[in-house]
């Protein structure tokens, strides 16, 4: 039967080592499978070390495939043992490699080579609200995304609590200032109400109710006044539950370095749905999106999900690892996503025609530049993110995408919907943020 199987192999092109090779100089470990790659896509590694499980996407080069990581510690431990998963276009298992396995010296190790320790440049553990690290979006923007909500700097939609930052969604007509017919016939003039206005697209400073109302529900986005350029991004969080709630953590560039979205790139960390079920609190993803044009944004090919019972009932930890060679997304350290583009670069994983808009930069242009961080919750919208159907656990999407009024359906079902959202726990709750230096 092996015979058999590995003359099958051999007539696809799949030869590989029937090990992975294992080579640990604290504190890079180096993982590689020597071999032929015809009709092979990707191969994962599966290391262990201390009785805890990790994984890490490939890249492929001349001699086979290779992964290395920088964020091990094996002190203390007695070996390392590795394997590797094969797999073609489709996503199917062409083969599994037998488990390989290095014996480590402990005293060795106990006297690690000189090492760059990552030095966390931005900790935020939100004693306070430290407008100093932190800049809020004052918009009826809604990123062309048809989102419903204004963000507000208004305390009750961003505030600090006991060492957290919450980000509270409320419904408008709870403002004392306004009602219905402020939604249905107002003028909402965001420099007069807040005070300022942070981005004026999409009419987002100032509108008027009248064929479809003003956005019903205000909500809170924060940016951050630090940057990182490669480095992990750490963040503790707990995401909200409430149906058509839209909470993300987020990356953009500080400056469109390579042109207007999303030429310059963006990098999804987290983002969920606040519904019930598989397609809300029961997952997450990891995207980052990028392209010459908004309709060839090739977000597709990079992008992630992590399914569970119910993301929301507890804290977790969201991790961003950013190298010259990857970003890899983790919560509580099982990988979300992981992108390695090839030698030439995300204009080759792509398959773009024409000139390289990336070409002055590195292998990873666009995602080599300095990025902010974002937190927010929005509301609904009508891109897609919510699709139109009956997804949702039984519970009725109440607008349509194409609607020419979708914010004034959304709020005509609020009786059904506001309900989902019980005090905090339609909040996304940070715990902490931390950005360390590669």
């Amino acid at each position: 039967m092996i015979k058999i199987l590995l003359l099958v192999l051999a007539a696809i092109g799949v030869v590989f080592a029937a090990q992975v090779h294992i080579k640990y100089n604290p504190p890079v470990l180096a993982l590689t499978l020597p071999g032929s790659d015809k009709d092979v896509a990707s191969v994962v590694f599966h290391y262990v070390i201390k009785n805890v499980a990790f994984q890490g996407r490939g890249t492929h080069t001349t001699e086979g495939w290779l992964y290395q990581t920088r964020d091990v510690n094996a002190d203390g431990a007695d070996a390392i043992t590795a394997y590797a998963v094969i797999y073609d276009v489709r996503g199917h298992i062409l083969e599994t490699t037998d488990r390989a396995s290095l014996s480590l010296d402990r005293q060795v190790l106990a006297t690690p080579s000189p090492r760059r320790i990552r030095a966390v440049i931005f900790r935020d553990d939100f004693n306070t609200y430290d407008h100093s690290k932190w800049t809020p979006e004052v918009s009826m923007y809604g990123g062309f995304n048809g989102e419903f909500q204004v963000y507000t700097n208004d305390p009750k939609n961003i505030f600090a609590r006991n060492g957290h930052l919450l980000l509270m969604p409320t419904t408008t007509v709870s403002d004392s200032r306004f009602n219905e017919n402020f939604l249905h016939s107002g003028h909402m003039d965001m420099r007069a109400l807040f005070g300022t206005c942070t981005q004026d697209g999409n009419n987002g400073c100032v509108r008027n109710g009248g064929a479809e109302i003003l956005p019903p529900v205000m909500s809170g986005k924060v940016y951050s006044v630090p940057t990182l350029r490669y480095g992990t991004v750490e963040i503790r969080a707990k995401i909200p539950r409430g149906d058509w709630l839209w909470p993300a953590i987020w990356m953009m560039p500080k400056t469109s370095h390579y042109g207007g979205w999303p030429r310059s790139g963006e990098i999804d960390i987290m983002e969920s749905r606040g519904n019930a079920g598989d397609i809300g609190i029961g997952a997450v993803s990891s995207t980052l999106h990028w392209g010459p044009s908004p309709d060839q944004n090739r977000w597709s090919l990079t992008h992630g999900e992590k399914h569970a019972a119910n993301w929301h009932n507890d804290f977790h930890t969201w991790r961003l690892e950013w190298t010259h060679d990857h970003i890899l997304t983790f919560i509580d350290n099982q990988q979300i996503m992981s992108v390695v583009p090839p030698a030439g670069g995300f204009w080759q994983r792509g398959g773009f025609g024409g000139n390289n808009l990336w070409a002055s930069g590195s292998k990873m242009a666009p995602f080599d530049q300095d990025f902010y961080i974002m937190f927010n919750v929005a509301v609904g919208g009508t891109n897609g993110y919510f699709p139109d159907g009956n997804h949702y656990g039984g519970v009725s999407k109440p607008w349509q995408n194409g609607s020419p009024h979708p914010k004034t359906d959304f709020w005509n079902a609020h009786n059904a919907w506001l309900p989902t959202w019980q005090g905090d726990n339609a909040a996304l709750i940070i715990d902490y943020v931390e950005f360390k230096s590669l």
